[in-house]
């Protein structure tokens, strides 16, 4: 199960509240195998995921297992 990390224990600098929200959203969808595009699931490649439909890539496997 991928959970969302805790907004107290995130900065950034020159940021916000939403910032912050929107970073963690982004963190959770990749690490659920989700484009954060709203797109649907990454597919997995080499050294990450990639999304199909909008070209999103990161080098951040999904967390298929608990960490």
């Amino acid at each position: 199960m991928v959970e969302r990390i805790n907004p107290d224990r995130l900065g950034i600098l020159g940021g916000d509240d939403d910032d912050i929200k929107a970073f963690i959203e982004s963190d959770f969808k990749i690490r659920s195998g989700m484009c954060p595009n709203d797109c649907g699931l990454l597919t997995p490649i080499s050294y990450g995921q990639e999304c199909g439909k909008c070209g999103f890539s990161c080098n951040t496997h999904a967390q298929l297992k608990p960490q």
